[in-house]
């Protein structure tokens, strides 16, 4: 483990040290270079990343923007609560499209398919809805076993793989991992975990994936190249339980885990251990983002954390060969 933590290129306090719940970078033609936060508050900020302030804000709504993401002609957001919003972005700003109202209380984040407009949203009574960017109802997942039970939808990873074949990967509160194949909504193969999975992250090069939980554990699990079979690979023990979010960086080099402890700690996927703990955070992390592409401020792909305490920190880690 590194000796001495680095320290952040630029640290953000949100508007009125607001609760950050998400994030999501943006580059958008003519070189707009974005961050945006959802907050507590029910606004979204957006973050001109050459001068790390507000560029604009978007009220969504009342209720905690729990989650977020940014297409070339997008904004969608999700409310405490369930309620999803798609924005078209226009010559003027974001217009509001579409409106889901979802009956559903937790903290499970949707998931897209970018390329076909595609939304996967928990509802209640273990269901995940399959909506597109016009809010019309495309299908349902729903496990046809009755003597497995699952408990609520708790988190969810879209894959694509080789050969058109999408697939949903999902988090269930007793502790199950779902494979679903998106072309047939039938499942391929499902894994006991540790219960209440809060995250999960996979890299399809490394064929690994990660998932987060209220435990000190997270654990790593296999993808088989050719049925697609769950397996657990390994588990990795932390000093401190929760983990609210884990993020592969695309690389395939490093992942990260963000605590309820406020701790960041990135690992090396080559060797499984944690690289460096950063705790520049004083409350829980909510979400962890990497940049797409290099933020031409620092010259560098960054990753950017926020939390309950209100900060947005922004890292240049590992990137010397990237």
């Amino acid at each position: 483990m590194a000796l001495l933590p680095p320290d952040p290129v630029y640290t953000i306090r949100n508007v009125d040290n607001v609760p950050v719940y998400s994030l999501a970078f943006s580059f958008l033609p003519g070189g707009l270079e974005r961050l945006l936060a959802g907050s507590k508050n029910g606004y979204v900020y957006a973050y001109n990343l050459q001068t790390n302030r507000v560029q604009q804000k978007i009220q969504v709504g009342q209720a905690p923007i729990l989650h977020l993401i940014h297409t070339d002609s997008h904004l969608i957001t999700q409310e405490k609560g369930g309620k999803l919003k798609v924005f078209e972005l226009t010559n003027s700003g974001y217009e509001e499209d579409a409106v889901i109202e979802v009956d559903y209380l937790g903290f499970c984040r949707f998931e897209a398919n970018t390329k076909l407009a595609s939304l996967y949203v928990p509802e209640k009574d273990y269901k995940i809805n399959i909506y597109n960017f016009n809010g019309e109802k495309l299908g349902s997942l729903e496990y046809d076993d009755a003597s497995v039970k699952l408990g609520d939808v708790m988190c969810l990873k879209f894959i694509e793989f080789p050969c058109d074949r999408p697939c949903l990967l999902a988090g269930y509160e007793a502790g199950w991992l779902v494979l679903w194949d998106l072309n047939t909504n039938k499942c391929i193969s499902k894994l006991q975990v540790l219960e209440c999975p809060m995250s999960v992250d996979y890299h399809l090069e490394q064929q690994r994936g990660i998932i987060g939980n209220a435990s000190n554990v997270i654990q790593i699990f296999n993808l088989g190249r050719k049925d697609l079979s769950l397996t657990l690979k390994l588990d990795v023990t932390i000093k401190n339980p929760g983990i609210n979010k884990v993020k592969t960086r695309s690389d395939g080099k490093v992942f990260t885990s963000g605590g309820w402890d406020g701790h960041i700690r990135i690992f090396s996927w080559f060797s499984m251990r944690p690289l460096v703990v950063l705790t520049e955070h004083k409350q829980a992390i909510q979400d962890v983002a990497y940049s797409t592409e290099k933020v031409s401020l620092w010259k560098a792909y960054i990753m950017a954390a926020g939390g309950l305490d209100g900060a947005i920190t922004l890292w240049d880690l590992y990137n010397s060969k990237q």
